[in-house]
């Protein structure tokens, strides 16, 4: 056969006509698999193999398209087709139609893949770039001790280490309560670094056995899980501090950031030689993390150390700390803990002053007694010392929300949230922050993450009630209240009558009786702002006024920053709440502009 000849054969056999269509089939197709069956965590070498598969069968197709042809009857041997009358033959132009619409839908894929891609590639590198390189957490060491009632040793010990390095200045540090969160979890490294917006992760393990402690650590890199550095110690236990500086100080060189006051000067203060007491310094900070019941505990531990070593600074910030949210919780009196805390702190500065929870301890004092410059003084001296320290930043946004410095306090709290992202207190404090400022929506969704992660925190319910009632959603505000009452051993409905009582009219006499008599409501007329609040809620605005023009001669509240909730909003031209702001030296009007 001529080459001419050949050509217009294939021609005649509508041969070029399937290879096109076959070509743009097969690349749609292909498109097709390599967008789809990622998503069902298809393996890749199942779509290369199909992609070879479709190349293949070009040459096929081409011998079929040759030796065969489609016709209204069906598949006919060429010759038998080219021997039918020519309305049994198939249709011309037909298959311009399968191109096209076959091209069409290949475009789309390619041009989505592409999209696709691109914005994989630029939600990868957005997350790389809001994660900093230098930066790190520590997660609990696995405690490997014949006892494993010890496990708080192994704590304290990643906690020590944790604290040394949020003193280094420009690395960021995952706080204690987040990176003890995944504890237990069987979460990949990756997906521990993306939670806690860290690019490395710290891991080790402690043995201890009677005065001798082993501790390995290693130092993972979060992109690639490659091991960066390792190590193994073994001391006695009247080394351990030299042991936790040697790791952290290791640590700080292996990100290449500069130690504060120099190379020579310990990250780690060697603050006790007595073996038992840095023991129970270190339960105390287990417990102090946990809140809730256990700071009672907390506090006796922190007694117990300095008792046995009277110069123990560190335990006696601590224990100063510790004594200031006693009444936060309901576990003391204002009048009982602040005098204690206040000592203790003092104490805490004559032995070392350069104990960050000392200068938190004393910001909390001064803010409780209303020395608003004292407290700002005390807090970013504490910060200065641990710029990395979750908690001071936290305390810090709740003092700068108190004094009405909203934006400020925004700031501050989305900082300590970044530091502990896993942390219930700073997510509802958080919450609190962006209704102060009438962002409902992202306040709501807010608190809710909280709530979902953390059901048991009665705090967050105690929040949401108020952003509920703030916005007049009054059957939302309801079940916050009752499922509040049902965590702490109620039936729950004294405190839900409370929001009826807001809504209907027909119940407010019920209402507030049930405010100001019942038993299950008794925290509530504890803490006088919080009394407040509700009172002015169900229209008692002179009751209302008495409560804070008592806390305005006594500051005893843990709910000072709901000052500028929109619940007291019916009171600001009153001239008794102007007064109040005045007797506590707080602006008439936070320094913000309110957004709608």
């Amino acid at each position: 056969m001529k080459i001419d000849t050949f050509f217009a054969e294939l021609k005649r056999r509508n041969v070029y006509k399937v290879a096109i269509a076959y070509i743009v089939g097969g690349w749609a197709l292909s498109q097709g698999v390599a967008q789809v069956f990622p998503v069902f965590d298809v393996p890749n070498w199942v779509i290369r193999a199909i992609v070879l598969l479709i190349i293949l069968g070009l040459p096929v197709a081409l011998v079929l398209a040759w030796m065969f042809e489609l016709t209204p009857e069906g598949i006919k041997r060429t010759q038998t087709a080219d021997a039918m009358p020519a309305t049994a033959k198939p249709k011309k132009y037909v298959w311009i139609y399968v191109v096209v619409i076959g091209g069409a839908i290949s475009i789309g894929l390619f041009c989505l893949g592409r999209y696709t891609a691109s914005n994989s590639a630029s939600a990868a590198r957005t997350e790389r770039a809001t994660v900093p390189g230098k930066s790190i957490a520590v997660l609990p060491f696995e405690n490997l001790s014949d006892d494993k009632n010890t496990a708080y040793f192994s704590d304290g010990i990643t906690e020590e280490i944790l604290n040394a390095l949020a003193q280094i200045p420009n690395l960021k540090v995952a706080a204690r309560r987040s990176a003890f969160q995944i504890k237990g979890n069987e979460l990949d490294l990756r997906k521990i670094g993306q939670v806690l917006g860290v690019a490395h992760i710290l891991e080790g393990s402690l043995q201890k056995a009677g005065d001798q402690v082993r501790i390995n650590v290693q130092l993972v890199d979060v992109q690639n899980g490659l091991q960066a550095w390792s190590e193994k110690y073994d001391r006695k236990l009247d080394n351990v501090f030299e042991v936790e500086d040697e790791i952290a100080k290791a640590i700080a060189s292996k990100l290449r950031v500069q130690l504060t006051g120099g190379a020579g000067q310990p990250l780690v203060v060697d603050s006790t030689n007595n073996p038992h007491a840095h023991e129970l310094y270190l339960r105390g900070l287990t417990l102090l993390a946990a809140r809730g019941p256990g700071l009672l505990e907390a506090r006796n531990s922190f007694q117990k150390a300095v008792n046995l070593d009277a110069g123990y600074a560190q335990a006696w910030g601590a224990l100063a700390v510790t004594e200031f949210l006693l009444p936060s919780y309901g576990l003391d009196s204002f009048e009982a803990s602040l005098p204690q805390a206040e000592l203790a702190a003092q104490r805490a500065l004559v032995l070392d002053p350069n104990t960050p929870s000392a200068y938190v301890a004393f910001g909390l004092a001064n803010t409780f007694r209303c020395r608003w410059s004292e407290a700002d003084q005390a807090f970013r001296r504490a910060l200065v010392l641990a710029p990395g320290d979750a908690e001071a930043v936290n305390q810090y946004a709740q003092f700068l929300s108190t004094v009405g410095q909203l934006e400020a306090s925004l700031r501050e709290i989305e900082r300590a949230q970044q530091l502990d992202p896993l942390s219930p207190i700073i997510g509802v404090i958080h919450a609190g922050a962006l209704a102060a400022l009438r962002r409902d929506n992202a306040a709501e969704a807010q608190i809710k993450s909280v709530l979902a992660a953390h059901p048991e925190f009665g705090a967050a319910y105690t929040w949401a009630a108020t952003q509920y009632i703030d916005r007049k959603m009054y059957s939302e505000a309801g079940a916050e209240l009752h499922s509040l009452g049902k965590l702490r051993g109620q039936n729950g409905e004294a405190k839900a009558l409370l929001a009826r009582g807001m809504a209907d009219p027909a119940q407010r006499v019920a209402a507030v009786d049930s405010l100001e008599t019942s038993p299950d409501n008794a925290d509530i007329r504890r803490d006088p702002i919080w009394y407040a609040f509700y009172l002015v809620s169900l229209g008692q605005r002179g009751r209302a006024l008495d409560e804070l023009e008592i806390y305005a001669v006594k500051p005893n509240s843990a709910f000072a920053p709901w000052l500028w909730n929109r619940g007291f909003d019916p009171l600001r031209d009153e001239p008794r709440f102007k007064a109040v702001l005045a007797k506590l030296a707080l602006p008439y009007t936070p320094a913000v502009i309110m957004e709608p």
